[in-house]
């Protein structure tokens, strides 16, 4: 044995192609080391996960299909457009406009999305898809300790009475939007959305924001829209939803009076447009005075706007006529007294919802047609918009 002739030992390692040796290193723990051949060579290549494991094969190819209609939903659009992104909470408080909504309305900037001083990111920050109308936490906590419900949408449902065509389709790339300031239920200020998809895609994602203002309101969120109207507006359909209104902003008097300018997204891009609200609807109903507390500040008030309703009807001038409307628009009666003259002045409180009174005085000269209106506040801003429905009650 010990003197029979021995095999020659032989060394194959460096024999193999440098490509394929790499490879086999990298399959150390696999078969291939022991075979000395890459996977591919004795792997079958049409293999199908086993029964047993629940056809895992195929949720593979699913995601793989799932990320490739993701990729192409974030490319389409032009202008600004963007794929909504998932749904995630709105922030409460958001200056997103800044001074951008210095131009009309109409003349929409280039490149909305950049422009907006932060309202570009509204695509990230509020949530592509809204929750269903109805479904979201807010309404079910507010049902739950016997608050308000919170405005739900109205598929298919006309916009109320008086809404203003504020962005038509051909310029809301087949959006169309009617706007009104109404108060709700439980005589909350609120602004009535009515929405038309007139184009040939889907609409989600909807949320708003308002530029500074004269009355200093604000959405009750960036995106209680998309709470309101449905998650997802079909081609074809359209909504209506109530978005609450708070007066907690900060009144602005270098602003067109009355004028309340606003940023709308959806799915799409951002659009801009403007509607204009009546003084009447930012009264509060709780602006009722004592005589002597009203006549105490009428006297201190040196701050005052003077004007006169001229051409009025004798049912305008009759004073048991005129009261009811007053009070039905939160202006509320405190006194009356007639003068030598035969003028008959009657006076009336009221109250902004940001706590600016505002006292009215009254003057009919019955048979001429004229009334004078006096109105007195420590703050002018709110003076001539109420000169000016006030001149419109007398008249209805």
């Amino acid at each position: 044995m010990v003197l029979a002739e021995k095999p020659n030992i032989s060394d194959d390692t460096f024999s193999l192609d440098p490509a394929v040796l790499d490879e086999l290193i990298s399959h150390l723990s696999t078969l291939a080391a022991i075979y000395h051949k890459p996977p591919s060579t004795f792997v079958s290549q049409g293999r199908k996960a086993a029964p047993g494991l629940g056809g895992r094969a195929d949720d593979d190819d699913d995601d793989d299909e799932g990320n490739t209609l993701t990729s192409d939903m974030m490319t389409e659009g032009a202008e600004g457009a963007q794929a909504a992104p998932p749904a995630m909470p709105a922030p409460q408080v958001m200056d997103l406009l800044g001074g951008l909504m210095d131009d009309p309305p109409d003349a929409a900037p280039a490149n909305p999305m950049g422009g907006m001083g932060g309202m570009g990111g509204m695509g990230g920050m509020m949530g592509g898809g809204a929750p269903p109308a109805g479904g979201g936490l807010g309404g079910g906590l507010d049902d739950l300790f016997g608050g308000p419900p919170a405005p739900s949408a109205a598929a298919g449902a006309a916009a109320p009475a008086g809404a203003k065509l504020v962005l038509p389709a051909d310029k809301g790339e087949g959006m169309q939007v009617r706007t009104a300031f109404v108060k709700d239920g439980q005589g909350r200020l609120c602004q009535s959305y009515t929405v038309e998809n007139n184009g040939g895609v889907p609409l989600s994602g909807f949320a708003l924001q308002f530029n500074k203002n004269t009355f200093g309101v604000v959405p009750e969120s960036p995106g209680k829209l998309g709470e309101v109207l449905p998650q997802q507006l079909m081609p074809g359909q359209s909504a209506t939803g109530l978005v609450p209104l708070l007066p907690t902003g900060q009144p602005a008097a270098d602003t067109p009076p009355g004028v309340i300018q606003v940023a709308l997204k959806n799915s799409v891009k951002v659009f801009y447009f403007q509607d204009s609200m009546d003084v009447l609807l930012f009264l509060a109903s709780d602006a009722r005075m004592d005589k002597n507390v009203w006549l105490e500040q009428w006297k201190s008030l040196t701050n005052e706007n003077r004007t006169d309703a001229q051409g009025l009807s004798p049912q305008s001038e009759n004073v048991e006529a005129v009261c009811p409307k007053m009070e039905a628009a939160n202006v509320f009666f405190i006194a009356r007294r007639k003068l030598p003259d035969g003028a008959d002045m009657v006076y009336f409180s009221s109250k902004t919802l940001n706590n600016v009174a505002m006292l009215v005085e009254l003057g009919f000269r019955p048979g001429t047609g004229t009334c004078s209106i006096s109105i007195k506040s420590a703050q002018g801003l709110y003076m001539p918009l109420l000169a000016e429905s006030l001149q419109k009650i007398l008249r209805s």
